[in-house]
């Protein structure tokens, strides 16, 4: 089954490669909302969600603690959020296929990807903690 390429979904993403940065779905609404107001919050949310889930262009980002958040394009890589404000940044670092093999071997499992969170302070939040 092929997937449908709609107008709507195309701007989406669109807004999603432009915006960069990890934005949450409601970041994606408020950048196209004024150009495009017939596309709903709900519509956002489920194109977001449909290509992560489905392979798509998009891929979510996890964070804990924090909404969901999206990328575009599928490259490999691993995040780093701050546990203060938020922020999500990639960590340009080699990812660990090695691991998903291990883990196959191990426990049988067909290995798809792995997500390996690095969680903390970031500079801003670091700075402002040093400071008190």
């Amino acid at each position: 089954m092929q997937k449908r390429n709609t107008l709507q979904k195309q701007i989406i993403l669109d807004a999603l490669k432009e915006l960069g940065n990890h934005p949450t779905p409601a970041m994606v609404y408020e950048a196209i909302h004024e150009r495009y107001p017939t596309i709903s919050p709900a519509t956002v949310f489920r194109v977001l969600a449909g290509e992560s889930e489905e392979g798509g262009e998009a891929q979510r980002v996890y964070a804990p603690g924090a909404s969901a958040r999206y990328e575009y394009g599928l490259r490999k890589h691993y995040h780093i959020s701050c546990r203060r404000c938020g922020r999500v940044e990639d960590v340009e670092m080699p990812y660990q296929e090695g691991l998903e093999r291990l883990a196959e071997s191990l426990e049988g499992f067909s290995v798809e990807r792995h997500i390996i969170e690095f969680i903390g302070l970031c500079p801003d939040c670091r700075d402002a903690a040093d400071e008190k």
